[in-house]
Formats: C-alpha cells, sequence, structure tokens
C-alpha cells in the first residue's frame, strides 16, 4: 500500500481513504492534494463535454464527405484524448471505473454507429 504524507504534520501514512493520521488525527479524503483534484476534473470535464462536442461536429459536416473525414479525425483523437484508460490512476473505486468506462464506451458506441450510417449512405 502506498504511503503519503501527512498534509498537516508531515507524518507517512497510508495513502488508502479514511486512514487517519496517528500523529494529528487527520483523515486522508478522497481528493487528497491539488494534483489528484485537478486531473479527476479534468477527466470528468472531458467525458461530458466531448461526446456532445463530437456529435455536434459530425452533425454539421455531414453533408460534406471531405468535411466529414475531418471531423472523423478529429473525433477519434477526442476519443483518445478523454478514455478512461489515460486516467486509471484516478479512479478509487470500482464504482467509478464501471461508470466512466461505460459512459465512454456508450457515447462512442453511439459516434461510431452515426458515422459508419453517413459514411455509408
Amino acid at each position: 500500500m502506498p504511503l503519503i504524507k501527512c498534509p498537516e504534520c508531515d507524518y507517512e501514512i497510508l495513502a488508502r481513504i479514511g486512514t487517519i493520521c496517528p500523529n494529528c488525527g487527520h483523515t486522508v479524503s478522497y481528493f487528497e492534494g491539488d494534483k489528484n483534484r485537478k486531473r479527476y476534473g479534468k477527466f470528468f470535464a472531458l467525458s461530458l463535454i466531448i461526446p456532445f462536442f463530437s456529435f455536434a461536429m459530425i452533425l454539421l459536416t455531414s453533408p460534406f464527405k471531405s468535411a466529414l473525414t475531418v471531423a472523423t479525425v478529429v473525433y477519434v483523437i477526442l476519443a483518445y484524448m478523454s478514455s478512461p484508460l489515460r486516467y486509471k490512476e484516478i479512479f478509487f473505486t470500482t464504482f467509478e471505473k464501471i461508470f466512466f468506462w461505460s459512459i465512454w464506451l456508450l457515447s462512442n458506441a453511439l459516434l461510431v454507429t452515426m458515422l459508419y450510417n453517413l459514411f455509408n449512405k
């Protein structure tokens, strides 16, 4: 189990959520440290905004094959950027992993289906 320094007294404690420092009584919280909080916030925003942005971009470029091809490339890059695989170290619970993977897979499956239908019409 990884150890962290207690933010209150610099005593080494377990990094697990709910650990209480024996020296000062500080309880390790869900977001211990600014780095995890910023990465989690960035990932959460990406996982919500990118599918909607990709959908709108694909929908607006659908009449033009060349623009749709460019939108598809941009979509693939954005899908990679918002992949839960790139942010796996910020998940603390199995529920979070399942939740974010489900959202990512569902939204990308719908977008890929939409692209397939647009290219084959």
